[in-house]
């Protein structure tokens, strides 16, 4: 009995030091973001597929221009924002969800919770992961 509660400790150590000795797989998120230059306003840019967010931002911003500001930013799937088109309307919404429809359909629902009259997706932009 004494020799296979030794074993018992010998063998849940060294599956301790094991477990202590192996590293986290890499995370292999991309980033995704989306910018306006203003809610009712002509210009957008996104972006996808980068390593990072500040990467994805800087690209979604030079892709829009001057005056553009990032309005979402994600890892997984798609994501949209929409705002309200009416006259001085300021109601906005976004949406990140696996698909293009859903992320959309999620961005007007919250546009449209919001006050919004007229609303539409400004921008989308899906990461390939």
């Amino acid at each position: 009995m004494k020799s296979i509660l030794s074993t018992l400790t010998l063998v849940t150590g060294i599956l301790l030091i094991a477990g202590c000795a192996t590293t986290s797989p890499r995370d292999t998120s991309l980033w995704a973001s989306l910018a306006i230059d203003r809610n009712q306003g002509r210009a957008y840019g996104v972006s996808y597929d980068y390593p990072s967010a500040q990467e994805a931002d800087a690209r979604a911003i030079k892709e829009c221009g001057v005056g553009c500001h990032v309005v979402k930013n994600f890892t997984a799937g798609c994501g949209a924002y929409a705002a309200d088109q009416a006259r001085n309307g300021k109601a906005s919404g976004w949406g990140t969800a696996s698909t293009e429809a859903e992320a959309k359909s999620i961005a007007l629902n919250y546009c449209r919770q919001y006050g919004g009259t007229n609303c539409i997706i400004r921008v989308w932009s899906c990461n390939s992961h």
